[in-house]
Order: C-alpha cells, then structure tokens, then sequence
C-alpha cells in the first residue's frame, strides 16, 4: 500500500508508534546491563514479534522518502514537519526505528529544528558519534534546498567539529541554502547548545539534470 492514498490517519500513527517502541528497544538494548535469563527471555519475545511481522515484508522499499511519483503531489513535506516526506529515512524517520526523534520546521527561507540523542548514537564519551552527526547534516542542508525549491544529491560534505555535542541535551538545528548555479546547490548549517555552535557543515549539492530540463 501507499503511504498517502491506501492508509487512514490512524494506520500511519499505529505505525509511527511501533516504530517508537521499536527504537526504545534499541536504545533498552545499548544501555541495558540485564542478567542471562532477561535477555534470554527478551529473545524470545524479540523472536515472536520477527515471525508475525515477516509474512508482512514488502521487498523493493529502497527509498527513504515516499514514492514522489506515485503518492504524493511534489515532496509533501509541511511548513512545520519537514520530516514528512521522509518517514522511512535512517536519520529523520517516524518509520525507521533506527532514526533519532529530530524534529525540522520551516522559518522563512530557513530550516530550523530540535534534536536529542541518546546514548545509542554516542562516540567520544558523553557526546554524539561524529558519523552520526554529517548524517544530520545531510538530510538538514538537503532540507534547506527542498524548501528553496528543488532538491539535489550530495556532491561534497565538509563538517567542522568546534566541540563536543552532547547526549541527552536538546541540540537546535539550523541551515539555510545560500545560492544556486545552475545544477549545483550551496547549503551550509549549524548544530548548536544554549546558543553555541557546536559543529557547522557547508555542502555543495547537484540537482539533477531532469530538473533542469523541466
């Protein structure tokens, strides 16, 4: 089925909230210290959720954003949840349990946005993975070109790591697209703590050429 024309609002929300569940899992597995026989017993109830989900499998959901062509008209991102029209990506997604709970809005000609990671997605002690980080910073400057009018790959990606980020705190996301020539995007953000930038990224991006000859 279709993530817009074959599911109600309440499908789309019973899945966003397994989902949910599915990265507290995550995060109870990374953290949890338990004994022999709870994680022997976690197993099995790990294993029985795996069999009634696997008749269910969809091959071919390669995508991190719905099926543009087919579900919706243009991205369908909204003004306040960029995130929408990517609700299976590895970063952002309300269908990835993996994605860290990131939140991005629209603020003029901006993209602003709110995130909190927790110790799944530490690196150094008591900070964010770096890894983790130029991941955030790629959806985050893709986004500013989406609302800018189009969007691009990424061609080039250069992070600078001011100092550390941390866990469990509320880091505000921030990025703007500075200027397009011809088929290459200039993007560039910023990750900051009670107002201090804690890491900055430029990206150039290249829109493709179908887009160009529309």
């Amino acid at each position: 089925m279709s993530f817009q024309q074959d599911e109600t609002a309440g499908d789309r929300e019973l899945v966003e909230a397994v989902n949910t569940e599915a990265g507290e899992l995550i995060r109870l597995l990374r953290c949890s210290h338990a004994p022999d026989p709870v994680l022997a017993t976690a197993t099995e109830h790990i294993r029985a959720a795996m069999e009634s989900l696997t008749p269910y499998l969809r091959q071919g959901e390669g995508w991190s954003t719905v099926s543009i062509a087919s579900d919706t008209p243009g991205l369908g991102w909204l003004e306040d949840d960029l995130t929408r029209c990517m609700p299976y990506s590895p970063v952002s997604g309300a269908r990835n349990p993996v994605a860290p709970p990131i939140r991005m809005w629209r603020d003029g000609n901006e993209v602003r946005g709110e995130a909190i990671f927790s110790p799944t997605y530490a690196g150094p002690p008591n900070s964010v993975h770096g890894g983790i980080i130029a991941a955030v910073f790629d959806e985050l400057l893709s986004m500013a070109n989406v609302i800018s009018g189009s969007a691009g790959f990424t061609g080039t990606l250069t992070i600078k790591y001011l100092r550390h980020t941390p866990l469990d705190r509320p880091i505000e996301l921030w990025a703007v697209n500075e200027r397009n020539s011809g088929r290459k995007q200039f993007s560039r953000g910023e990750m900051r703590v009670d107002g201090q930038v804690t890491a900055s990224a430029e990206g150039l991006f290249i829109r493709p050429a179908s887009q160009m000859d529309a």
